[in-house]
């Protein structure tokens, strides 16, 4: 049965004035859940966008569901996500009152296009998707309904986040069980929910990001299915074909990058959207990113701030830190590096003996080597190139040094070892 307020409220015709200010001009589209129509701010003179919730949802429910999008929004301010600036009510209903960016959805700019974007496009806009998402969840919130109509790229090419219409708080998601979002684009574990745990939280919105950039790489979803329950099962089951599949030259980097972040299992998924923006353009790039790094330094300080330059640079890669030269031995035998970083002079082993010892377990040398050193010089240079390490950075080493250097490395062993040289 309608409510009497769903029963009174008419979407506002052009030239309608909204709580005063805002002159209605026309519509500009319409979802699940709500109207949008572009208005002109008369006291501001500028475009606004107005979404009203639709007649038939009028309820306490939905109406809570409104006001939380409209909220979210609040929450988050990035250019790369749409703003809003006032919330209200017109003949009995709900509405907000967003930023208007003129342009299209992501989902028509492909169709505009002609199918799949090149490679250097489709990474610029993920990367500002990503940036806006990031935003998102920096504010504790998780979108939940990820997916290509719900970008907006304006005249410039640029990309902006909208609708946040199922978006939660991550401290209030472990409360419901609720299957939200899009099949297509939804996460195994928003798809099932498992009820000892949260539905979703952030990393399912990079799973549905991994589902966009596949989309926008070979013009196809990751599954097609006929019916909602077939394709929430293939999420769920079925594994992935590599986009590279789909479309000829794509690099295995970028095939690792997408189908990372589409892991059934959260635990094994690319942990966030910062680090699946950091593999998307890495694998543009042709970089081998480690996946492992091992740091041996003696000095707390140091090691502690190295160790966040190295997380900041290669947010996928796992971190041993350790103190001492036979700690880093026991962590290399536990689990190989992509690289070891290791000091000079250093309890237990040192340098120079933990070169060695790290070589003899890697004669192929296959993990390079990267010495720093705080008295060092040509000496110790030889003698550490001639027993197999990469490079010797004489501190203070310039932290975007010790990036490019292991970067550097990491491609050199793709192709052939670097020439040693003496920082």
């Amino acid at each position: 049965m309608q409510s009497v307020a769903s029963m009174m409220f008419v979407v506002p015709e052009p030239g309608a004035l909204i709580g005063g200010v805002y002159r209605v001009v026309g519509p500009l589209g319409s979802g699940a859940m709500g109207v949008v129509l572009l208005a002109n701010d008369e006291t501001l003179d500028r475009k606004v966008a107005i979404k009203f919730i639709r007649a038939n949802l009028l309820g306490d429910g939905f109406r809570a569901r409104f006001v939380e999008e409209a909220r979210a929004m609040a929450r988050v301010r990035h250019p790369n996500m749409l703003q809003i600036y006032a919330f209200g009510e017109h003949n009995g209903a709900p509405y907000f009152v967003m930023e208007f960016v003129d342009g299209t959805t992501l989902t028509q700019w492909m169709a505009d296009n002609g199918g799949p974007l090149d490679l250097e496009s489709a990474v610029r806009i993920l990367g500002q998707i990503c940036d806006g998402v990031a935003a998102i969840h920096a504010a504790h919130t998780v979108h939940r309904d990820l997916k290509p109509s719900n970008f907006i790229i304006d005249a410039e090419g640029n990309a902006h986040v909208a609708d946040l219409g199922l978006a939660v708080l991550q401290e209030a998601e472990g409360r419901s069980r609720e299957i939200a979002g899009t099949p297509a684009y939804m996460a195994p574990e928003v798809a099932f929910p498992d009820t000892s745990g949260p539905s979703s939280d952030p990393r399912a919105d990079v799973y549905s990001l991994a589902c966009t950039a596949y989309e926008l790489l070979t013009g196809r979803t990751p599954f097609n299915a006929s019916g909602t329950q077939a394709m929430m099962f293939q999420h769920a089951i079925t594994q992935p074909t590599p986009p590279s599949a789909h479309r000829e030259g794509l690099s295995p980097l970028m095939d690792a990058a997408i189908l990372k972040a589409l892991e059934k299992n959260p635990v094994d998924r690319t942990p966030s959207v910062q680090a699946f923006r950091a593999a998307l353009f890495a694998a543009q790039k042709n970089i081998h990113e480690p996946e492992r790094l091992l740091v041996a330094e003696d000095n707390d300080d140091f090691r502690e701030v190295l160790a966040m330059a190295l997380q900041f640079a290669f947010p996928n890669a796992a971190l041993d830190c350790v103190a001492d030269g036979r700690a880093a031995l026991e962590a290399f035998d536990r689990a190989r590096p992509s690289v070891a970083i290791i000091d000079l002079l250093m309890p237990e082993l040192d340098g120079m003996q933990l070169t060695g010892l790290l070589r003899a377990r890697d004669p192929e040398g296959k993990v390079p080597i990267i010495v720093l050193t705080a008295s060092g010089g040509p000496p110790e240079w030889k003698r550490l190139s001639a027993m197999g390490a990469d490079r010797l950075l004489v501190k203070p080493v310039v932290f975007d040094d010790v990036v490019a250097v292991i970067r550097h490395s990491l491609k050199g062993r793709a192709a052939s070892k670097p020439p040693p040289v003496v920082a």
